[in-house]
Protein backbone atom coordinates (compact mmCIF):
# COMPACT_ATOMS: atom_id res chain seq x y z
CA UNK A 1 0.00 0.00 0.00
CA UNK A 2 0.94 3.21 -0.80
CA UNK A 3 2.05 5.23 2.41
CA UNK A 4 1.56 9.07 2.59
CA UNK A 5 4.39 11.42 3.62
CA UNK A 6 3.11 11.98 7.06
CA UNK A 7 1.58 9.51 8.99
CA UNK A 8 0.48 10.33 12.62
CA UNK A 9 -0.76 6.46 14.62
CA UNK A 10 -2.62 7.01 17.30
CA UNK A 11 -4.83 4.48 19.60
CA UNK A 12 -5.26 4.13 23.83
CA UNK A 13 -3.58 0.95 23.61
CA UNK A 14 -0.15 1.12 23.01
CA UNK A 15 0.18 -3.15 21.84
CA UNK A 16 -2.32 -2.16 19.14
CA UNK A 17 -0.54 1.00 18.43
CA UNK A 18 2.88 -1.25 17.94
CA UNK A 19 1.00 -3.61 15.73
CA UNK A 20 -0.11 -0.75 13.62
CA UNK A 21 3.16 0.66 13.32
CA UNK A 22 4.96 -2.81 12.61
CA UNK A 23 2.60 -3.38 9.42
CA UNK A 24 3.47 0.56 8.13
CA UNK A 25 6.72 -0.70 8.44
CA UNK A 26 6.83 -4.02 6.54
CA UNK A 27 4.33 -1.98 4.01
CA UNK A 28 6.71 0.26 3.50
CA UNK A 29 9.77 -1.88 3.11
CA UNK A 30 7.72 -4.07 0.61
CA UNK A 31 7.42 -1.00 -1.74
CA UNK A 32 10.77 0.56 -1.21
CA UNK A 33 13.56 -2.60 -1.18
CA UNK A 34 16.85 -1.12 -0.14
CA UNK A 35 15.23 1.76 1.51
CA UNK A 36 16.74 3.27 4.66
CA UNK A 37 14.78 2.85 8.12
CA UNK A 38 15.43 4.81 11.21
CA UNK A 39 13.58 4.61 14.44
CA UNK A 40 12.88 6.71 17.44
CA UNK A 41 12.00 5.98 20.60
CA UNK A 42 11.38 9.08 22.52
CA UNK A 43 10.29 13.12 20.89
CA UNK A 44 14.02 14.88 20.60
CA UNK A 45 13.51 18.42 20.74
CA UNK A 46 11.21 19.61 17.61
CA UNK A 47 14.46 21.49 15.71
CA UNK A 48 16.50 18.08 16.22
CA UNK A 49 13.34 16.15 14.65
CA UNK A 50 13.11 18.34 11.91
CA UNK A 51 17.10 18.26 10.89
CA UNK A 52 15.89 14.46 10.86
CA UNK A 53 13.21 14.59 8.02
CA UNK A 54 15.44 17.28 6.05
CA UNK A 55 18.56 15.64 5.95
CA UNK A 56 18.75 13.41 3.01
CA UNK A 57 20.18 9.66 3.23
CA UNK A 58 23.51 9.13 1.85
CA UNK A 59 23.29 5.65 1.52
CA UNK A 60 19.12 5.38 -0.05
CA UNK A 61 16.91 6.96 -1.87
CA UNK A 62 13.82 6.55 0.24
CA UNK A 63 14.13 6.57 3.95
CA UNK A 64 11.20 5.77 6.57
CA UNK A 65 11.90 7.79 9.69
CA UNK A 66 9.17 6.37 12.50
CA UNK A 67 9.30 7.74 15.84
CA UNK A 68 8.08 5.14 18.55
CA UNK A 69 6.50 8.19 20.78
CA UNK A 70 5.48 11.72 19.61
CA UNK A 71 3.84 12.46 23.31
CA UNK A 72 6.27 15.20 23.60
CA UNK A 73 4.84 17.15 21.07
CA UNK A 74 1.46 17.01 22.07
CA UNK A 75 0.46 18.98 25.61
CA UNK A 76 -0.75 17.68 28.85
CA UNK A 77 -1.03 19.09 31.97
CA UNK A 78 2.35 18.04 33.26
CA UNK A 79 3.75 18.73 29.75
CA UNK A 80 2.90 21.94 29.30
CA UNK A 81 6.03 22.57 27.32
CA UNK A 82 4.88 20.19 24.96
CA UNK A 83 2.63 22.85 22.85
CA UNK A 84 5.80 25.08 22.17
CA UNK A 85 7.33 21.90 20.35
CA UNK A 86 4.57 20.94 18.66
CA UNK A 87 3.52 24.10 16.86
CA UNK A 88 7.31 24.67 15.97
CA UNK A 89 7.18 20.81 14.23
CA UNK A 90 3.75 21.58 12.82
CA UNK A 91 4.94 24.83 10.88
CA UNK A 92 8.08 23.13 9.77
CA UNK A 93 6.16 19.97 8.55
CA UNK A 94 4.18 22.89 6.50
CA UNK A 95 7.02 23.84 4.75
CA UNK A 96 8.83 20.85 4.48
CA UNK A 97 9.47 19.37 1.03
CA UNK A 98 9.36 15.82 2.20
CA UNK A 99 11.27 14.34 -0.56
CA UNK A 100 12.62 10.78 -0.10
CA UNK A 101 10.56 10.59 3.61
CA UNK A 102 8.02 9.12 5.04
CA UNK A 103 7.54 10.18 8.76
CA UNK A 104 5.51 8.06 10.96
CA UNK A 105 4.36 9.23 14.37
CA UNK A 106 3.37 7.29 16.94
CA UNK A 107 0.99 8.33 19.98
CA UNK A 108 -0.96 6.91 23.18
CA UNK A 109 -3.89 8.60 23.35
CA UNK A 110 -7.19 8.30 24.56
CA UNK A 111 -9.37 9.96 21.91
CA UNK A 112 -8.40 11.04 18.20
CA UNK A 113 -5.92 13.92 17.90
CA UNK A 114 -6.26 17.56 18.10
CA UNK A 115 -4.22 21.07 18.03
CA UNK A 116 -2.02 22.48 15.73
CA UNK A 117 0.86 19.29 14.89
CA UNK A 118 -2.21 17.08 14.34
CA UNK A 119 -4.06 19.21 11.33
CA UNK A 120 -0.48 19.66 10.14
CA UNK A 121 -0.01 16.34 9.31
CA UNK A 122 -3.49 15.69 8.22
CA UNK A 123 -3.48 18.51 5.84
CA UNK A 124 0.09 16.49 3.96
CA UNK A 125 -0.55 12.90 5.40
CA UNK A 126 -3.08 10.97 7.47
CA UNK A 127 -3.95 11.07 10.83
CA UNK A 128 -5.12 7.48 11.60
CA UNK A 129 -6.79 6.75 15.10
CA UNK A 130 -7.29 2.82 16.17
CA UNK A 131 -10.26 3.01 18.84
CA UNK A 132 -11.24 0.62 21.05
CA UNK A 133 -14.34 -1.13 21.12
CA UNK A 134 -16.48 -0.03 24.36
CA UNK A 135 -15.46 -1.95 27.62
CA UNK A 136 -18.81 -4.39 28.90
CA UNK A 137 -21.21 -2.73 30.47
CA UNK A 138 -21.78 -3.46 34.59
CA UNK A 139 -24.61 -5.44 33.68
CA UNK A 140 -23.50 -7.82 30.96
CA UNK A 141 -21.84 -11.25 31.65
CA UNK A 142 -18.18 -12.06 30.71
CA UNK A 143 -14.96 -9.92 30.34
CA UNK A 144 -14.94 -8.89 27.07
CA UNK A 145 -17.47 -7.88 24.57
CA UNK A 146 -18.72 -8.93 21.10
CA UNK A 147 -16.60 -5.40 19.38
CA UNK A 148 -13.54 -6.26 22.12
CA UNK A 149 -12.94 -10.18 20.86
CA UNK A 150 -13.88 -9.40 17.31
CA UNK A 151 -10.76 -6.79 17.53
CA UNK A 152 -8.77 -8.96 19.29
CA UNK A 153 -9.73 -11.87 16.70
CA UNK A 154 -8.78 -9.74 13.62
CA UNK A 155 -5.55 -7.25 14.95
CA UNK A 156 -4.05 -9.75 17.52
CA UNK A 157 -4.74 -13.45 16.61
CA UNK A 158 -4.83 -13.49 13.05
CA UNK A 159 -1.17 -11.88 13.04
CA UNK A 160 0.59 -13.30 15.99
CA UNK A 161 -1.02 -17.00 15.75
CA UNK A 162 -3.66 -17.34 12.97
CA UNK A 163 -3.90 -21.09 13.69
CA UNK A 164 -6.09 -20.41 16.46
CA UNK A 165 -8.49 -17.78 14.60
CA UNK A 166 -11.78 -19.62 14.14
CA UNK A 167 -11.50 -22.17 17.26
CA UNK A 168 -14.33 -21.08 19.08
CA UNK A 169 -13.22 -22.93 21.98
CA UNK A 170 -9.46 -21.58 22.77
CA UNK A 171 -10.31 -17.84 21.94
CA UNK A 172 -13.29 -18.35 24.75
CA UNK A 173 -10.55 -19.28 27.06
CA UNK A 174 -7.82 -16.63 26.07
CA UNK A 175 -10.93 -13.50 26.89
CA UNK A 176 -11.72 -15.22 29.80
CA UNK A 177 -8.13 -15.73 30.87
CA UNK A 178 -6.85 -12.08 29.77
CA UNK A 179 -9.92 -10.18 29.83
CA UNK A 180 -9.46 -7.42 27.26
CA UNK A 181 -5.57 -6.94 27.62
CA UNK A 182 -4.51 -7.44 23.75
CA UNK A 183 -0.23 -7.01 24.84
CA UNK A 184 -1.43 -10.45 27.64
CA UNK A 185 -3.12 -12.27 25.35
CA UNK A 186 -0.60 -11.92 22.46
CA UNK A 187 1.99 -13.30 24.14
CA UNK A 188 -0.67 -16.26 25.67
CA UNK A 189 -1.72 -16.77 22.11
CA UNK A 190 2.04 -17.06 20.60
CA UNK A 191 2.79 -19.31 23.78
CA UNK A 192 -0.22 -21.95 22.68
CA UNK A 193 0.27 -22.17 18.85
CA UNK A 194 3.78 -22.79 19.71
CA UNK A 195 3.06 -25.81 21.97
CA UNK A 196 1.94 -29.53 21.58
CA UNK A 197 -1.48 -28.61 22.89
CA UNK A 198 -3.47 -25.64 21.49
CA UNK A 199 -6.79 -26.34 23.48
CA UNK A 200 -8.70 -24.51 25.93
CA UNK A 201 -7.07 -26.86 28.72
CA UNK A 202 -3.70 -25.35 27.75
CA UNK A 203 -5.34 -21.65 28.12
CA UNK A 204 -6.05 -22.35 31.84
CA UNK A 205 -3.00 -23.70 32.71
CA UNK A 206 -0.72 -21.46 31.13
CA UNK A 207 -3.23 -19.12 33.13
CA UNK A 208 -2.20 -20.37 36.49
CA UNK A 209 -4.73 -19.88 39.30
CA UNK A 210 -6.22 -16.72 37.87
CA UNK A 211 -8.15 -14.18 39.91
CA UNK A 212 -10.79 -13.66 41.75
CA UNK A 213 -12.24 -9.96 42.17
CA UNK A 214 -14.80 -8.22 44.74
CA UNK A 215 -17.67 -8.06 41.75
CA UNK A 216 -17.38 -11.86 41.30
CA UNK A 217 -17.88 -12.05 44.76
CA UNK A 218 -20.91 -10.05 44.85
CA UNK A 219 -22.51 -11.68 41.80
CA UNK A 220 -22.17 -15.02 43.63
CA UNK A 221 -23.65 -14.00 47.11
CA UNK A 222 -26.85 -12.00 45.00
CA UNK A 223 -27.09 -15.23 42.85
CA UNK A 224 -26.98 -17.43 46.26
CA UNK A 225 -24.58 -19.36 44.42
CA UNK A 226 -22.07 -22.27 46.60
CA UNK A 227 -20.41 -23.40 43.38
CA UNK A 228 -19.51 -20.10 42.12
CA UNK A 229 -18.03 -18.99 45.76
CA UNK A 230 -16.19 -22.26 46.06
CA UNK A 231 -14.40 -21.97 42.85
CA UNK A 232 -13.64 -18.20 43.70
CA UNK A 233 -12.05 -18.97 47.34
CA UNK A 234 -10.58 -22.40 45.72
CA UNK A 235 -8.59 -20.15 42.89
CA UNK A 236 -7.69 -17.96 45.99
CA UNK A 237 -6.09 -21.28 48.05
CA UNK A 238 -4.95 -22.15 44.55
CA UNK A 239 -2.52 -19.49 44.61
CA UNK A 240 -4.95 -16.76 42.66
CA UNK A 241 -4.80 -13.03 42.88
CA UNK A 242 -7.48 -11.45 44.65
CA UNK A 243 -7.88 -7.72 42.58
CA UNK A 244 -9.40 -4.71 43.70
CA UNK A 245 -12.08 -2.85 42.26
CA UNK A 246 -10.04 -1.52 39.50
CA UNK A 247 -8.62 -4.61 38.65
CA UNK A 248 -5.57 -4.16 40.66
CA UNK A 249 -3.55 -7.31 42.63
CA UNK A 250 -3.93 -6.36 46.69
CA UNK A 251 -0.98 -6.94 48.07
CA UNK A 252 -0.91 -10.50 49.96
CA UNK A 253 -0.54 -8.71 53.69
CA UNK A 254 -3.01 -6.19 53.23
CA UNK A 255 -5.79 -9.17 51.62
CA UNK A 256 -7.18 -10.44 54.83
CA UNK A 257 -8.04 -6.39 55.83
CA UNK A 258 -9.64 -5.95 52.20
CA UNK A 259 -11.71 -9.04 52.10
CA UNK A 260 -13.08 -7.96 56.23
CA UNK A 261 -13.65 -4.42 55.19
CA UNK A 262 -15.45 -5.40 51.76
CA UNK A 263 -17.55 -8.29 53.16
CA UNK A 264 -18.28 -6.06 56.29
CA UNK A 265 -18.89 -3.14 54.07
CA UNK A 266 -21.67 -5.43 51.79
CA UNK A 267 -23.58 -7.21 54.70
CA UNK A 268 -24.32 -3.93 56.74
CA UNK A 269 -25.06 -2.09 53.38
CA UNK A 270 -27.62 -5.23 52.67
CA UNK A 271 -28.97 -4.59 56.35
CA UNK A 272 -29.68 -0.67 55.53
CA UNK A 273 -30.78 -1.34 52.59
CA UNK A 274 -33.67 -3.56 53.77
CA UNK A 275 -34.12 -1.16 56.40
CA UNK A 276 -34.58 1.78 53.94
CA UNK A 277 -36.68 0.01 51.68
CA UNK A 278 -39.02 -0.94 54.39
CA UNK A 279 -39.49 2.95 55.54
CA UNK A 280 -39.90 3.89 51.92
CA UNK A 281 -42.42 1.82 51.46
CA UNK A 282 -40.96 -0.80 49.53
CA UNK A 283 -40.96 -4.04 51.46
CA UNK A 284 -42.77 -6.44 49.43
CA UNK A 285 -40.20 -5.46 46.44
CA UNK A 286 -37.34 -7.31 48.26
CA UNK A 287 -38.27 -10.27 46.47
CA UNK A 288 -35.32 -12.31 45.29
CA UNK A 289 -37.76 -13.88 42.67
CA UNK A 290 -38.82 -9.89 41.43
CA UNK A 291 -35.21 -8.50 41.41
CA UNK A 292 -33.95 -11.58 39.24
CA UNK A 293 -36.87 -10.45 36.22
CA UNK A 294 -35.04 -10.10 32.98
CA UNK A 295 -34.79 -6.26 32.66
CA UNK A 296 -35.54 -5.88 36.10
CA UNK A 297 -33.58 -2.51 36.53
CA UNK A 298 -34.89 -0.69 33.73
CA UNK A 299 -38.09 -1.55 33.72
CA UNK A 300 -38.72 -1.65 37.56
CA UNK A 301 -36.03 -0.46 39.72
CA UNK A 302 -34.73 2.53 38.13
CA UNK A 303 -38.41 3.75 37.22
CA UNK A 304 -40.18 2.67 40.34
CA UNK A 305 -38.31 2.52 43.08
CA UNK A 306 -34.78 4.28 42.83
CA UNK A 307 -36.47 7.81 43.41
CA UNK A 308 -38.65 6.59 47.15
CA UNK A 309 -35.64 4.38 48.10
CA UNK A 310 -33.03 6.95 47.45
CA UNK A 311 -35.60 9.98 49.12
CA UNK A 312 -35.43 7.82 52.28
CA UNK A 313 -31.36 7.28 52.10
CA UNK A 314 -30.85 10.94 52.06
CA UNK A 315 -32.95 11.58 54.85
CA UNK A 316 -31.21 9.20 57.19
CA UNK A 317 -28.74 11.02 59.27
CA UNK A 318 -25.22 9.42 58.33
CA UNK A 319 -26.22 6.88 55.67
CA UNK A 320 -23.63 4.68 54.43
CA UNK A 321 -25.22 4.34 51.35
CA UNK A 322 -25.93 8.30 50.68
CA UNK A 323 -25.01 9.80 47.51
CA UNK A 324 -24.80 5.90 45.70
CA UNK A 325 -26.03 6.04 41.81
CA UNK A 326 -29.27 4.28 41.00
CA UNK A 327 -27.03 1.28 39.45
CA UNK A 328 -25.04 0.80 43.17
CA UNK A 329 -28.51 0.95 44.71
CA UNK A 330 -29.89 -1.53 42.76
CA UNK A 331 -27.06 -4.07 43.07
CA UNK A 332 -27.21 -3.41 46.85
CA UNK A 333 -31.22 -3.94 46.55
CA UNK A 334 -30.51 -7.11 45.24
CA UNK A 335 -27.98 -8.40 48.00
CA UNK A 336 -30.59 -7.37 50.33
CA UNK A 337 -33.87 -9.12 48.72
CA UNK A 338 -31.34 -12.44 48.31
CA UNK A 339 -31.09 -12.79 52.57
CA UNK A 340 -33.96 -11.58 55.38
CA UNK A 341 -32.55 -9.75 58.04
CA UNK A 342 -31.53 -12.98 60.28
CA UNK A 343 -29.38 -14.14 57.87
CA UNK A 344 -27.05 -11.07 57.21
CA UNK A 345 -27.26 -10.24 61.07
CA UNK A 346 -25.50 -13.33 61.67
CA UNK A 347 -23.40 -13.57 59.33
CA UNK A 348 -22.01 -10.23 60.06
CA UNK A 349 -22.17 -11.11 63.95
CA UNK A 350 -19.89 -14.57 62.71
CA UNK A 351 -17.68 -11.91 60.75
CA UNK A 352 -16.96 -9.83 63.42
CA UNK A 353 -16.06 -12.66 66.17
CA UNK A 354 -13.82 -14.41 63.39
CA UNK A 355 -10.72 -12.26 63.77
CA UNK A 356 -10.35 -13.06 60.12
CA UNK A 357 -9.15 -9.42 59.35
CA UNK A 358 -5.77 -10.19 61.32
CA UNK A 359 -5.28 -13.82 60.66
CA UNK A 360 -2.34 -15.10 58.44
CA UNK A 361 -3.72 -15.64 54.80
CA UNK A 362 -4.41 -19.08 54.41
CA UNK A 363 -6.76 -18.81 57.28
CA UNK A 364 -8.35 -15.66 56.51
CA UNK A 365 -9.43 -17.21 53.20
CA UNK A 366 -10.55 -20.37 54.97
CA UNK A 367 -12.59 -18.33 57.16
CA UNK A 368 -14.11 -15.99 54.70
CA UNK A 369 -14.83 -18.54 52.41
CA UNK A 370 -16.70 -21.15 54.77
CA UNK A 371 -18.25 -17.59 56.64
CA UNK A 372 -19.73 -17.00 53.17
CA UNK A 373 -20.84 -20.43 52.31
CA UNK A 374 -22.80 -20.68 55.57
CA UNK A 375 -24.50 -17.26 54.22
CA UNK A 376 -25.48 -18.92 50.93
CA UNK A 377 -26.61 -22.31 52.62
CA UNK A 378 -30.17 -22.77 51.11
CA UNK A 379 -33.08 -21.76 53.16
CA UNK A 380 -34.90 -24.25 54.49
CA UNK A 381 -38.31 -25.53 52.57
Amino acid sequence: MKLPPLLLLASPDDYLLELERAEVGEAWKSDNQGGEVKLLDAAPPAHRLIEEIANPSLFAPERLLVLKDASGYFPKRDKPEAQVEGAALARALAALPLTGVTVVLGLVVGEEPEGELAAAVAKRGEVRFLPLPPAPKPWEEGRVTAGQRALLEAKILRRVAPELVGNAEVVDALCEAYGFRPRELAQAAERLALSERADAESVREQAGAGECSPRQIEDALIKRDRAALARLFGTLDAGGTLTGWRGDAIDLDKEAGFLGRFLGGLLRQALEVRAQAQRAGLARELDPRRCAADWWYTKTFRPKLHKPLAAAIESAPDSALAGRSAWQLHRMFRLAAAYDEGELLAALARLDASGAERARRALARATFGALLLALVTPRAA
